[in-house]
């Protein structure tokens, strides 16, 4: 999968089909909902603040651990131990010394995926290269977590961005790219055989037959099918002047900026972004959180979707304390149906974790559903999987959502797909698309009723992937 070079004549082809999938897909968005769908104004509320107070937080990613069917969450810290806050029924506890998860080394990048097949999540966990440290790999051994990178060649040293656990060569298993600040981008595939588990597992450094080290200072990752033609698609964000550049999953790739400057073309050093249905009106919100070196509270952004294209910048004051410099994270921690907010400072005194409660109305909270997408075997959550929710009478589309394969800053979680319904939704068609062997296999459950599903996950497992 070796990078190509281009005539100025294809590359003005390639920009322009990215161009008009880019507008393809404003365009769907848009077409969800009428332009006077309106949005309610966000409200937070701080949750247990004494425990969510350290300072010095970077990464952070939610994910169901210890598989009792709510959202735990990991943060990497800069100046103290990391943290793993396990979730007893919307109550939180940090288990991170307990479970062998307690680094003390400066944590840039944590990535969550199964890449052993067990049903449990495994934790891969970066450092820079200043700190001295290997990454780490830790095997989830029923809730307990033991360091197995050395055995499996995956324990690199180097300044260490955003990790990403995806199943490029579409065999069904979980390969990893790990993005590096300070040397070539690396891929490894996972070359294990399903029951080996543990030691017996193998990596192989594809990096140079792939085609994808890149050598920039790459610092974000996301992994998608863009193309729609059965594989993994990778976009990566560079830092320091370099040119970002966009992979596709046969060599090509592609530098396009279709950023509105009339909504979000805001003027400020942001680091992470991510999308989230905040107000239950059928249309994603975003959230974009900014640094400046120095500055505990750079000015931080959540853009409320009004519709038709109608972005308003309404970040609740509660928010504005000593803003999210690095790692956020929306998740329904609580099982109340809205998507709840965790925050990360990474400032070395001021700097905060904060996590926050959405105080959407019951009413309106109870209006989601979440999807969760696993394989064949129903146990491993598959990133990159597309979920799409349609109207069951007319067909048409009522929003899409992307299993994590990279997001928030430097994380990858594995967060159910959550979906926030207008009034008078009361049944839905969910079609899930899963992307492995060169071919896109659907998955379709007809007339769901997300009533049925308040408090619990939608689970849709694969029906035809290797396993």
């Amino acid at each position: 999968m070796g990078r190509r070079r281009y005539t100025p004549k294809v590359k003005a082809q390639v920009k322009l089909r990215a161009i008009l999938f880019l507008l393809f897909l404003l365009a769907c968005v848009a077409a969800c909902a009428a332009p006077d769908a309106g949005f309610s104004p966000a409200a937070f509320d701080r949750i247990q603040p004494e425990l969510f107070e350290t300072p010095g937080a970077q990464s952070n990613s939610w994910i169901d651990y210890d598989g009792d069917g709510d959202l735990d969450l990991f943060v990497g810290m800069r100046y103290t131990p990391n943290l793993l806050y396990r979730n007893d029924g919307g109550h939180f506890v940090d288990v991170a010394a307990e479970v062998g998860l307690a680094d003390l080394e400066d944590t840039r990048a944590g990535a969550w995926g199964d890449y052993d097949g067990d049903g449990d999540p495994d934790l891969y966990v970066g450092y820079p290269a200043t700190a001295g440290s290997p990454n780490r790999l830790y095997r989830n051994d029923d809730g307990s977590f033991v360091d197995v990178a050395p055995g499996l060649g995956v324990d690199l040293v180097g300044t260490t961005r955003q990790p990403s656990w995806i199943d490029y060569d579409g065999d069904g298993d979980l390969d990893l790219f790990v993005a590096l600040r300070d040397q070539p981008n690396r891929m490894f595939r996972n070359d294990g055989a399903p029951g080996d588990g543990g030691p017996a597992w193998i990596f192989t450094d594809v990096t140079a037959e792939s085609g994808i080290g890149d050598p920039r200072r790459t610092v974000g990752v996301a992994w998608f099918d863009y193309d729609r033609d059965g594989d993994l698609d990778v976009h990566v964000s560079n830092q320091n002047g370099d040119e970002d550049a966009f992979y596709r999953n046969e060599g090509d790739g592609t530098f396009v900026d279709v950023t509105d400057p009339a909504t979000l073309g805001v003027d400020y050093h942001s680091t992470s972004a991510v999308w989230g249905d905040a107000d239950h009106n059928g249309l994603p919100d975003l959230v974009v959180t900014s640094y400046l070196s120095g500055i505990a509270a750079a000015e931080d952004h959540l853009f409320m979707n009004a519709g038709g294209g109608r972005f308003h910048n309404a970040l609740p004051a509660s928010l504005l304390e000593n803003g999210p410099s690095h790692g956020v994270a929306w998740a329904d921690f609580d099982g109340d149906g809205d998507l709840d907010l965790s925050i990360a400072n990474n400032h070395e005194t001021a700097g905060t974790h904060h996590l926050y409660c959405n105080l959407l109305d019951a009413g309106a909270a109870a209006r989601s559903l979440q999807v969760v997408t696993v394989d064949a075997t129903g146990r491993s959550v598959v990133p990159g999987a597309e979920v799409q929710l349609l109207d069951p009478a007319s067909g048409g589309l009522l929003g899409t959502r992307l299993i994590d394969t990279g997001g928030g800053y430097c994380s990858q979680g594995a967060a159910p797909a959550h979906f926030g319904l207008p009034p008078g939704v009361e049944r839905v068609d969910v079609r899930v698309t899963f992307v492995a062997d060169g071919r896109r296999s659907t998955v379709v459950r007809e007339g769901v009723l997300p009533a049925d599903y308040q408090g619990r996950w939608l689970v849709v497992p694969a029906h035809d992937q290797k396993r």
